[in-house]
């Protein structure tokens, strides 16, 4: 009947019919989007990320044990203990950077191998000073004060020359005591440096000067406003001894020290002024201090 082999009508569900391949879809559909997601992308910060990860933070730096410092001075610089002295007391009664409990703890550093160490040390002091440098947090890059200087706790560096650090091996003797000056009341020439010392002895005769190397020089003094002061020097005089003549001429104290400044530069006391581009005309400017 005719009824029976009538065509099937569309289902009145109000779900969608799905047909004989949708769950295979639905399967590759949703294991698409998983399979995607366990790749991950490589990120282009993952080296920079991991080297900052092993990097030591920028305050810290490497220290190493405490050495002395051996060396030599350079000819024609010849250095005496007087001369140490006072340079060391002015290097540290000048420093104005860097934190002034650091500059104390080197200089109580220093202090202590100058002298050799305390007594009953038998390594000059350098376990009794790297102990001090170690309580303030103070670190030493190459270990020497002269060659890489020291940091303190906040990264700060502070340099040091080796004059100041220690004694150099060819440090001068000084000549022994003038009996004939003794006599007269004069100053004994074993309380001298080596500069004055020649000094002394130009004006004495005992060392010769060639007329013919004589200058004048006009000299503009610090603590005074006067007229550039004339001084007469030998054009072989290193910067170091035509500070004394102008201490001289300036009528100055011995104990009161000169630099001489050219061009707006502290002059190297080891070369002439020649050498240092100077010329005759100039005016050369004496800080007195």
């Amino acid at each position: 009947m005719g009824c029976c082999a009538s065509t099937p009508s569309t289902s009145s569900s109000p779900y969608p019919t799905q047909g004989p391949n949708s769950s295979s879809r639905a399967a590759i559909n949703t294991s698409q989007p998983q399979s995607q997601a366990a790749i991950q992308r490589p990120s282009t910060h993952a080296s920079s990320h991991s080297n900052r990860h092993h990097q030591a933070p920028l305050a810290k730096h490497i220290t190493k044990p405490l050495r002395l410092h051996v060396w030599r001075s350079a000819q024609p610089r010849v250095w005496t203990r007087k001369e140490l002295d006072r340079e060391r007391t002015e290097f540290f009664d000048t420093r104005v950077t860097g934190r002034p409990e650091v500059w104390q703890t080197i200089q109580q550093v220093l202090e202590l191998l100058w002298s050799g160490g305390d007594e009953g040390d038998t390594d000059g002091g350098l376990g009794t000073a790297q102990q001090i440098l170690d309580a303030a947090d103070i670190t030493l890059p190459t270990g020497d004060l002269a060659t890489g200087g020291v940091y303190d706790s906040l990264g700060a560096h502070y340099s040091l020359p080796e004059y100041i650090v220690s004694d150099p091996e060819n440090m001068a003797e000084l000549p022994a005591r003038n009996s004939d000056e003794d006599k007269n009341g004069e100053e004994a020439e074993d309380n001298l440096d080596a500069d004055q010392i020649l000094r002394r002895r130009q004006e004495k005769g005992k060392a010769v000067v060639n007329a013919e190397n004589l200058i004048n020089i006009r000299v503009k003094v610090s603590d005074r406003e006067e007229t550039p002061l004339k001084v007469t020097i030998s054009k072989e005089d290193n910067a170091r001894i035509v500070a004394l003549k102008i201490l001289e001429e300036a009528s100055l104290p011995l104990s009161r020290r000169i630099k001489i400044a050219y061009m707006g530069k502290i002059m190297d006391e080891d070369k002439t002024l020649a050498a240092q581009g100077w010329k005759q005309e100039h005016i050369l400017n004496a800080w007195v201090f």
